[in-house]
């Protein structure tokens, strides 16, 4: 009997020992799962601000804006991607700008104003400092009551717009209520400052004068449905929350907490991100029949069973080795996507950036050179133009193929810079001109047509090339400014050459 009572009370410690690793094991995994989510989250909307940033570059070359002009710039950008609501371009305009830019206005827009909000809704604006009126917005139908509205009215709006000309950096707002979401689902701004330089001056900080915003309006909810929506169950309660400076505001809920009975003991809070000077963070509730789905029958059949007690033990750890093992092959395969151009395959800028940091402290350290070539494709809008954008694409993919094979040595990276721009990074390298022209050689014996080019009728590449000196630290941004610069004098040289700075 002592005996009977022993084995049981050993079977059930056994029983109880097991259940309890398997719980913590399945909440190892929930918080795996919960921060892989939040990786991907954090990707998409940095993503969505990297096509603000892009189209607040085109801006900032193009002569004065016209509604023609911001529409061709975002109506195909808005059509492809359904997590931004629309693009505004709002200048900054003096108190005495206004009647003027008013009458200006009038001649596109009947009836225009400037307006704030007020108690029967917009209003013609008080006098303040300075206004940032709406002048043109993208999609103009569904949001033609925001034309004049003065951002710098708003206390949201005017902090994140103040952040940004103070710092010349994208921020972004609080969460704010969109009209089309759910109560639970929210938007967001970023404003993104245009400064030029005054005629003559010299490109510098100081030089330079504010004179506007391109500002983007984002719906958090088609973020988080763009970057997990096949991953994210119905029985995971998920929301994603602003924490900007100690604040809670919810941005997005996947589900009503009264929806199921959720386990809100077991809440995990993934690392928070920033977005546009803002700090984000995602929050997961696990639901009871989640935790229950996962739990397997080892528990039980441990207690009732301790004939296959090592067998039934080895299986666990094994299988428990399995995921660990599963868990480290998906993260690795997204460090790797993370740091991948998905169109071309090279090295993305973060990438690029990265190893740039990296191998020139190297350089400077070790009193060894470091040489950087910046390529462009000449004439490349002009083939889009002509070919269309899928034909633009396999362009960019098959000089991306040509420049890899040009990268001989384990140590040198080829990465896509950004549109048809492209670099390549080479450590200890005496000649990176001549590699530089066997580039250039290769693309154009690849011989891709292009009717649109003015000095071929294929398509070429211009090069920039600059090596740091041995005896003189540089760093990253200096050394890509003087390949940028060679590369500029590349092309107003005639294009299809190589210029070394």
């Amino acid at each position: 009997m002592v005996a009977l009572i022993v084995g049981v009370a050993i079977s059930l410690a056994l029983g109880r020992l097991f259940y309890v690793e398997e719980s913590r094991a399945i909440k190892l995994g929930f918080k795996s799962d919960i921060d892989q989510l939040s990786g991907s989250i954090e990707r998409e909307v940095l993503l969505n601000l990297e096509i603000l940033y892009a189209l607040k570059a085109a801006v900032g070359i193009m002569p004065e804006m016209t509604p023609a002009r911001f529409g061709t710039l975002t109506r195909n950008v808005l059509d492809r991607s359904p997590a931004i609501q629309a693009f505004a371009w709002a200048p900054l305009k003096e108190p005495d700008q206004l009647t003027d830019f008013i009458r200006k206005q009038s001649e596109d827009f009947q009836d225009f104003n400037v307006t704030e909000t007020g108690l029967e809704g917009l209003v013609p604006v008080k006098p303040r400092d300075f206004y940032v009126p709406v002048q043109y917005i993208e999609p103009l139908a569904d949001n033609r009551a925001a034309l004049g509205f003065d951002l710098a009215s708003e206390e949201s709006r005017f902090e994140a717009l103040s952040l940004a000309r103070a710092t010349g950096e994208m921020v972004a707002t609080a969460g704010i209520r969109l009209v089309q979401e759910p109560e639970d689902q929210k938007g967001f701004l970023v404003f993104a400052p245009l400064y030029k330089i005054q005629p003559g001056a010299a490109e510098s900080a100081a030089e330079a004068y504010h004179y506007g915003f391109i500002n983007g309006v984002f719906r958090v909810g088609e973020l988080v449905e763009q970057a997990v929506g096949s991953e994210l169950r119905t029985d995971l309660l998920l929301e994603v929350i602003d924490r900007t400076n100690g604040g809670e505001s919810l941005l997005y809920r996947s589900r009503k907490p009264s929806a199921q009975a959720w386990r809100f003991d077991d809440r995990y809070r993934a690392g928070e991100f920033e977005i546009a000077g803002r700090q984000w963070s995602v929050e997961a509730v696990p639901s009871a029949e989640l935790i229950s789905e996962k739990r397997g029958v080892l528990p039980v059949f441990v207690s009732s069973s301790g004939i296959i007690l090592v067998c039934v033990v080895v299986g666990y750890f094994l299988a428990g080795a399995r995921r660990n093992l599963q868990l480290s092959e998906a993260k690795a395969k997204l460090e790797r996507i993370s740091l991948t151009d998905s169109l071309t395959g090279l090295a993305n800028r973060r990438h690029f950036d990265t190893v740039l940091e990296h191998e020139i402290r190297r350089a400077n350290r070790e009193k060894t050179n470091l040489s950087l070539i910046m390529i462009d494709i000449d004439f490349f809008k002009e083939y889009n133009d002509e070919y269309g954008h899928p034909a633009g694409d396999h362009c960019l993919r098959q000089v991306a193929g040509v420049l890899r094979d040009m990268a001989k040595r384990p140590g040198d990276l080829v990465a896509r810079y950004g549109g048809e721009e492209f670099a390549i990074i080479l450590p200890d390298t005496d000649n990176p001109g001549v590699i530089a022209e066997s580039c250039r050689r290769a693309v154009l014996d690849r011989a891709i047509p292009h009717a649109l080019s003015s000095i071929a009728g294929c398509v070429t590449i211009s090069l920039g090339v600059a090596m740091t000196c041995e005896a003189t630290e540089v760093t990253a941004e200096e050394l890509v400014d003087k390949a940028d610069t060679a590369l500029y004098g590349a092309k107003d040289a005639g294009r299809n050459r190589v210029c070394r700075s």
